[in-house]
């Protein structure tokens, strides 16, 4: 019994480890400690109350060895620890018990599609290894700048809704310096001035330039070109900008158009010039400033509502005869429209105003009248001679007879004709358009009517669109769009398109085509028929179907080309040639002569219907709220 007594009495492990479990190792002892740095679980671990076996006494070194091993380990079973509440937690993948097996995540594969549609978005996102990327940064200054123009204008939407491109100038010019030139260039040209903030921002900036001594790295005065100044929040509005200010701090101005946003009538057809007036004039000043300055403008826009037609063009009148003004290019007249009421000598006053202040810019080659119901058959024949570009937009009283006369005596040399939104002009004048107007280049019709005091589009004010037969076409044609031709019927539509192909062989600098008609008492079925027929056919003779050639493609097929051998080329160049003997052996007595296919624009639309005409289309694009998915699995 003493003997038994002195003999040591094992020690009991812990409550979760078997004595009698073989596999009892370091690997255990691993396991314990990855298992003490998990996060607690919500639910308590199941506790076991099974005891070593008094029958199994013989392995006792063994337990001892075990418990000398765990007793190194501190006692946190005899101690209650109330951890803080923390949000549930992954648990950590379990460890195998293989040294050698790293410890990974079983991986969950993927369905075919979501494979399918990862790899299209790693292959668009990743770059490809064969392209190259040219070295925009070392084109030339005058390059970069028309590149950026191209890119960035407008600034402004309808409204004088800001653009994204401001933005996109201010991030483009932080990649090089190059580039902040051009981009620095290209956002002075004509600087955004709405809102208010930022008006006072550029004139800020400007004085800080002035007052500077001292080069600087950019110089923002020498700049500037043109300032579009939105009057109503600019100018008269309190707290504003000051023109007085703004001049002195552009040295090379060219062109100043101070407007409203009432002035589109196409886009806010409620801003009736009645009731949207301006209590606003042209500063008395303003030519003095030019010329104290020494500021010779190239451009100007007169707006009727600043405050009347007759002021207006009295003020315009004077102005032409000074230095700053009588070198202009290009002239703009705005909402110049005498009341219903006005007397007879108050209309001829205004007409004499407008023919003096035309005639004292002999430099003119650019005119524009925009919502002026003053251009009618007594005006038009005031206009100057010489003119490049005539643009006339919403004048109600101007009839085709009108522009035929006028285009008779000073049409030779002008190269731009914008017609839009005149209700009283048909197209007669266009049976002698290649007569009268032998130079022309740019042809733009659109014959939306708006009336600013009514909700929807008004009806023209004449019965046939061609009163004297299909148009003849000038020969340095390079864009022809005639949008919402109206009181036009089926025959008068095939003769129109008729005469467009016949022309086809004399229009070789035609790059552009688009047309829209509006058929007269056609039913559906005639018009689908008529654009089956017509749509193919403009394709053939206009269309131009080559691809855009490619230098680095050119070069490489030439360097392929030379190492063919003589044998395969001179094979080829037998077989074409047989070819083209067979050809002209061939009996094509009973083929139709094909059209001679001008085959040079880049852009032919057509189309053919009897919808209302309205400003803006809408489409399906329009309504779909995001790209249609390419799942396969859906389609299937």
């Amino acid at each position: 019994m003493p003997a038994a007594s002195s003999k040591p009495r094992p020690r009991r492990v812990p409550r979760f480890r078997y004595q009698n479990d073989d596999s009892a190792s370091d690997e255990d002892f691993e396991e314990y400690l990855i298992a003490k740095t998990r996060p607690a679980r919500a639910a308590r671990r199941v506790r076991t109350y099974r005891e070593s076996s008094d029958d199994d006494i013989s392995d006792s070194s063994a337990v001892e060895t075990d418990s000398s091993q765990e007793s190194r380990l501190p006692n946190t079973q005899s101690q209650t620890i109330v951890r803080p509440h923390r949000p549930k937690r992954k648990p950590l993948a379990v460890p195998s018990r293989k040294r050698d097996v790293p410890n990974k995540r079983p991986k969950i594969q993927p369905s075919h599609s979501v494979r399918k549609s990862a790899d299209v978005v790693a292959g668009a996102s990743k770059p490809s290894t064969h392209a190259r990327i040219p070295p925009w940064q070392t084109l030339p200054y005058f390059v970069l700048v028309n590149i950026m123009q191209y890119a960035a204008y407008p600034l402004y939407g309808p409204l004088s809704r800001q653009q994204p491109s401001i933005n996109w100038l201010c991030t483009t010019g932080s990649l090089c310096r190059s580039f902040h030139d051009a981009c620095m260039a290209t956002l002075l040209y004509s600087p955004p001035l709405y809102p208010l903030q930022r008006a006072r921002g550029l004139v800020t900036l400007l004085k800080q330039e002035q007052d500077h001594r001292g080069p600087l790295s950019t110089s923002f005065r020498s700049k500037i070109r043109y300032l579009d100044i939105e009057v109503k929040h600019l100018l008269a509005k309190k707290g504003g900008i000051s023109l007085d200010d703004l001049i002195p701090l552009t040295p090379q101005l060219q062109g100043i158009r101070l407007y409203s946003n009432y002035d589109d009538m196409t886009t806010v057809i409620w801003a009736q010039p009645e009731s949207k007036k301006v209590r606003w004039t042209y500063p008395l000043d303003l030519i003095t400033h030019l010329e104290r300055n020494n500021v010779v403008l190239r451009s100007f826009d007169w707006n009727g509502r600043f405050p009347n037609t007759t002021d207006v063009l009295k003020e315009a009148m004077a102005a032409h005869s000074r230095p700053s003004f009588k070198h202009l290019h290009d002239l703009t007249f705005l909402n110049l429209t005498l009341p219903e009421k006005t007397e007879k000598a108050d209309i001829a006053s205004a007409r004499s105003f407008l023919a003096v202040a035309l005639k004292s810019l002999l430099a003119l080659r650019s005119l524009c009248f925009r919502n002026c119901g003053m251009v009618d058959q007594i005006t038009m024949p005031m206009l100057p001679p010489g003119l490049l570009r005539l643009e006339l937009t919403n004048c109600s009283h101007l009839t085709s007879e009108v522009l035929e006369g006028y285009l008779s005596s000073a049409g030779h040399g002008l190269q731009s004709l914008i017609l839009n939104n005149n209700q009283s002009m048909d197209l007669g004048f266009m049976a002698n358009l290649k007569s009268l107007c032998p130079s022309l280049q740019r042809l733009e019709i659109d014959m939306v009517y708006i009336d600013p005091s009514w909700w929807h589009d008004r009806d023209p004010l004449f019965d046939e669109l061609l009163p004297k037969g299909p148009p003849t076409w000038p020969s340095q044609l390079i864009t022809i769009s005639i949008e919402n031709m109206r009181q036009l019927t089926a025959a008068a539509a095939e003769k129109f398109f008729t005469s467009l192909v016949d022309a086809s062989e004399d229009l070789p600098f035609l790059k552009k085509l688009s047309l829209k008609v509006i058929l007269k008492d056609a039913s559906w079925r005639d018009r689908a028929k008529m654009r089956q027929n017509w749509m193919p056919v403009f394709e053939n003779v206009f269309l131009n179907k080559d691809k855009p050639s490619n230098i680095v493609s050119k070069t490489l097929s030439s360097r392929r080309s030379a190492s063919v051998s003589q044998r395969q080329s001179t094979r080829i160049a037998n077989g074409r040639l047989k070819e083209l003997s067979m050809s002209e052996n061939s009996d094509e007595s009973d083929a139709p002569t094909p059209k001679i296919a001008q085959a040079r624009c880049d852009v032919v639309d057509l189309i053919i219907s009897d919808q209302r005409p309205a400003e803006t289309q809408y489409r399906e694009n329009d309504f779909l709220d995001s790209e249609p998915s390419d799942d396969e699995e859906y389609r299937e």
